[in-house]
């Protein structure tokens, strides 16, 4: 085996092979295995729809072309497991022995495997593609192994070999987080192409989110709205929705999407494009009803960050980008203050940091993070924040929660 692992890692996964070495034995785990655990499970459902699928892709790609038989051999098992590291988003990381003794256990096993299964392909026969794909594959998985549990992603540099090309819409998307029910993500939109085509999803809600530099049309249902600076658009199901890009550049586009009945698929297949649609949209202001009340962005940023204190202001709340039937994802803003604090929710936590630096702490695992970082909260486990530098720490959180007919706003303003 060639992947590299951290003392931590390997202690734990060691805790794991003896578990399973005497009758699944779960009387040596203690709490703190169960935390480092439930942490390095979300690592690797990270990438479900990035390094697992596009090598898996690849590799039937490799199968296409004139290989030794054996070879071959190896590769099919090896996009089995690929598979079946997959499917594992759609299991639950439990709060007790089983995130240890079979949810990373299983990760561990199976991606050793393909590890295993693609060196031996190589004995058959020299394939400078296929020796890329290993070595992509390895230092994508190795950002999860070689650490402490805290998975910190940065959309400042989108890994190579790790992202899903979206059928029928012809844009990659790069995972960020994946947490129980959601996930951040960054889709990559080419400068010599429109943007993102209008489509829906069935059942999953959305949130888009624009940074500066920007230049185009949020669209949503039948309005649309001319954006140059941040923003932050709640899309619910079944809603259409794209953007076009004018601007002529390349531009990534940060979204959030969840749903509480799609498990850990994320965006996976809950696309439906709506080719050929004919419908005249109107301007319509960016706050506006028909915009779903979508906000600046970067305005609230700014705003928050002048306070410079512990402060937590909601800016799309759950029942306005989501459903009785899927839940709704909430959207908010924080400043960390000058002192140490603690987050703890019911619920995972997505955390995209917005400025300023912090040491965290969840577990016994930590880490700095800055600008560009995010990371995930699993629920009941306590993260501790503590602020670095000058600058104040200002941050978003992403949460899906359950909503309640009674809780629901009216969509009144939006043709979906």
């Amino acid at each position: 085996m060639s992947l590299r692992a951290s003392e931590v890692y390997a202690q734990i996964i060691d805790k794991a092979r003896w578990g399973h070495a005497h009758g699944r034995s779960i009387e040596h785990i203690v709490s703190e295995d169960i935390q480092t655990a439930r942490l390095f499970s979300y690592g690797f459902r990270a990438q479900t729809i990035g390094v697992f699928h596009a090598t898996r892709v690849l590799l039937r790609m490799e199968l296409k072309r004139n290989i030794a038989f054996h070879a071959g051999e190896c590769l099919e098992i090896a996009c089995l497991c690929l598979e079946q590291l997959e499917t594992k988003a759609v299991d639950p990381v439990l709060p007790d022995h089983r995130a240890l003794i079979s949810t990373l256990y299983f990760y561990d096993r199976w991606t050793n495997q393909v590890d295993d299964l693609l060196s031996k392909a190589q004995t058959y026969g020299k394939n400078s593609r296929l020796q890329t794909i290993h070595n992509l594959f390895l230092s994508n998985i190795q950002q999860v192994s070689s650490g402490n549990g805290l998975y910190i992603a940065c959309d400042l540099e989108l890994p190579e070999q790790g992202a899903f090309m979206v059928p029928d819409l012809d844009i990659s998307i790069a995972p960020l987080v994946y947490g129980d029910h959601h996930s951040w993500n960054a889709a990559f939109l080419s400068g010599s192409r429109p943007g993102v085509a209008i489509h829906r999803h069935h059942l999953g809600a959305e949130i888009h989110l624009g940074y500066s530099p920007v230049k185009g049309h949020a669209i949503l249902g039948d309005s649309f709205t001319p954006v140059n600076e941040g923003y932050a658009m709640p899309i619910p199901p079944m809603t259409d929705h794209g953007f076009l890009n004018t601007s002529g550049e390349d531009h990534v586009l940060p979204f959030v999407f969840g749903s509480l009945r799609a498990g850990g698929w994320g965006i996976f297949f809950d696309v439906g494009p709506r080719p050929g649609e004919k419908v005249e949209r109107k301007e319509q202001p960016l706050g506006s009803p028909a915009m779903n009340q979508s906000v600046f962005l970067e305005r609230a940023i700014a705003r928050i960050r002048a306070r410079a204190v512990l402060t937590r202001e909601v800016l799309v709340p759950a029942q306005r980008a989501g459903s009785e039937e899927i839940g709704g994802l909430e959207l908010a803003l924080s400043c960390g203050g000058p002192t140490s604090f603690e987050i703890l929710s019911d619920h995972y936590k997505i955390i995209s940091v917005q400025c300023g630096e912090a040491s965290i702490r969840i577990g016994n695992a930590e880490a700095k993070v800055r600008q560009h970082d995010y990371f995930g909260i699993p629920g009941n486990m306590r993260c501790h924040l503590a602020p670095c530098g000058t600058d104040p720490f200002v941050f978003l959180d992403a949460v899906i929660l359950p909503i309640s007919k009674f809780e629901r706003e009216a969509f009144s303003g939006i043709n979906r």
